[in-house]
């Protein structure tokens, strides 16, 4: 007999299509079984890789468990079994063809009762492959439930595979009691208790099975009709004329809730995300939109009006990529990301680039319309009123600040309001001091700008718009 774990793939497949009865549907199942186990030790692997393994530590130590049981005796025991059934399938045929050819009616009844002990030896084989099936299909459930989300593929095709070889083997089992006779009634009774055993098993594992597709079937969907609303969305406001600043506002807030509400079927369910999180417009370009992000690129420079200007900025609708010039700080960059994404929700021309920064010094004169609106959807994006408000109120305590004697020293620590008047000089001046301030009377706390992201002039220019800084 040829050891079938040593042929190759082809020739393995040949064998088991040849018309022959080894190997046979005992061997299939156990290589079901071999191949749901591996499976499940790759989505282990992966779990306890490097860059997830903090995220799944407290559902580690089972799942490595769970791998050590697989590989020391599981695995191995499928093995031999792959090849035993074969062999001892053998064994059954070749005594049922001695039978077959003996023409002494004594002779031939004793073959017969061989060919039927060989074929309780054959009957064994199955039953202890499906045993094991459910060991694999239980720990399959784990598996997919708790380990690495992305792998859940792997993990529903070692839970099915090791179901449809319990299945199998189930098959096999009753389909092999048939030749026996009722002189062997009590052994058939101890077989079909097994059988029921391992059918209730079958039964349990198989609705799992199911529930887990339906799992993948119903984020999928989620997903669907996420995007359908994304797309809904996209042509609303790519085809809106004359866009007003109270249009996009409401369309980047449409944006934001949109992700908001499908933010489990974007991230995955065991990422804890928080308002400030979807505010991130590179995670929105990938998540979302499908744009690959890229900001790992000096973008180069380019005249304008006869002005030298450096490309903080560039996206290509067509073939969905966005670039953003690393040659700019943190801020810079958040603020040209979303300036994009405003290109990617207002505007059709394919390609389209920022130039220079609307908080910056040498802000460009005659900029088109688009540019501006890009620039005002990015702020309306990044700031977004209700949680600037909100934040304002937590830090300052009103959402009306001016300039007094209480303010002022807890403010600066020491000044009157007159020299905070003085040393502002506009409301330009103190909603640029109130956006980078980090402490407020006895609070200590991030700064607007830095919670926000986005530079203390973008943030000051957004306080006076929702008009919570009076001078």
């Amino acid at each position: 007999m040829e050891d079938l774990l040593n042929l190759k793939t082809y020739k393995l497949l040949d064998d088991f299509g040849a018309g022959s009865h080894k190997p046979g549907s005992g061997s299939a199942a156990a290589l079901q079984g071999m191949i749901a186990a591996k499976l499940l030790v790759t989505v282990i692997e992966l779990t306890n890789g490097d860059d997830y393994k903090i995220r799944y530590s407290k559902v580690l130590p089972r799942l490595l468990d769970i791998q050590a049981v697989i590989n020391s005796r599981i695995y191995p025991r499928l093995a031999e079994l792959f090849q035993l059934d074969s062999v001892q399938f053998g064994k059954t045929i070749k005594e049922r063809e001695r039978r077959n050819a003996e023409t002494d009616l004594i002779n031939h009844n004793l073959l017969a009762r061989s060919a039927l002990a060989e074929l309780k030896v054959s009957i064994r084989l199955p039953l202890e492959i499906a045993s094991l099936c459910v060991e694999i299909a239980e720990f399959g459930e784990y598996v997919f439930d708790n380990a690495f989300q992305s792998a859940r593929g792997d993990s529903q095709v070692a839970l099915s595979s090791a179901v449809a070889a319990i299945a199998g083997c189930l098959s096999i089992v009753h389909l092999n009691l048939l030749p026996f006779g009722s002189d062997s009634y009590r052994w058939i009774e101890q077989v079909k208790h097994k059988c029921e055993t391992l059918q209730n098993h079958y039964d349990k594992l198989n609705a799992v099975a199911g529930e887990k597709m339906n799992v993948l079937v119903k984020k999928v969907e989620a997903k669907r009709l996420f995007y359908k609303e994304v797309d809904q969305l996209l042509n609303e406001t790519k085809s809106t004329q004359q866009l007003t600043n109270k249009q996009m506002e409401q369309f980047a807030r449409d944006l934001q809730n949109l992700v908001w509400l499908n933010r489990k079927s974007i991230w995955g369910a065991e990422i804890d995300i928080n308002e400030m999180y979807v505010l991130n417009p590179s995670k929105v370009f990938e998540k979302v939109l499908g744009y690959k992000y890229d900001n790992n690129h000096d973008l180069g420079y380019d005249f304008i009006d006869g002005q030298l200007v450096e490309i903080a900025g560039l996206i290509d609708q067509d073939n969905k990529l966005v670039q953003i010039s690393n040659h700019t700080g943190s801020h810079l960059q958040n603020f040209t990301a979303a300036h994009e994404l405003g290109h990617a929700l207002l505007h059709k021309q394919s390609v389209l680039h920022r130039d220079i920064p609307i908080d910056g010094s040498n802000e460009l004169r005659n900029r088109p319309p688009e540019e501006m609106q890009a620039d005002k959807f990015a702020s309306y994006f990044l700031m977004p009123e209700k949680l600037v408000r909100q934040r304002f109120k937590l830090l300052f305590g009103t959402y009306d600040f001016r300039i007094n004697s209480d303010s002022a020293f807890k403010l600066t620590g020491n000044s009157s309001a007159n020299d905070l008047r003085i040393k502002c000089g506009n409301l330009r001046g103190l909603s640029l001091k109130l956006s980078s301030a980090e402490s407020y009377g006895q609070d200590f706390f991030e700064s607007l700008s830095a919670h926000f992201n986005v530079s203390p002039t973008a943030m000051a220019i957004r306080l006076e718009e929702l008009k919570l800084v009076q001078y």
